[in-house]
């Protein structure tokens, strides 16, 4: 069940998501501003984005560097469960 909802996720939901950003209910506020009052420019910082942080030799490629807030965490702490509960929903 879990397995065909994270495909629905990759396959469906964040494709469709980055091919039609919705800048009136943001994540990234300056983002969706620079969206909506230039467009051109928002298309080229994300193509200056993506230039910088996708290159094609980091896909599947090296770990990432860890933090200095990864040092704090033991392997076991740091492995999570699918059963773990992350916390309550507001009501």
């Amino acid at each position: 069940m879990l397995m065909k909802y994270l495909v629905n996720v990759f396959e469906v939901f964040l494709p469709q998501l980055l091919l039609y950003p919705n800048p009136s209910d943001p994540l990234n506020g300056e983002a969706a501003a620079l969206m909506m009052r230039d467009r051109s420019a928002y298309e080229q910082r994300v193509k200056e984005y993506c230039e910088k942080y996708a290159k094609p030799e980091d896909i599947g490629g090296a770990p990432e560097e860890k933090s200095s807030d990864d040092e704090d965490l033991s392997e076991d702490e740091y492995d999570s469960s699918d059963d773990a509960v992350a916390g309550q929903a507001d009501p």
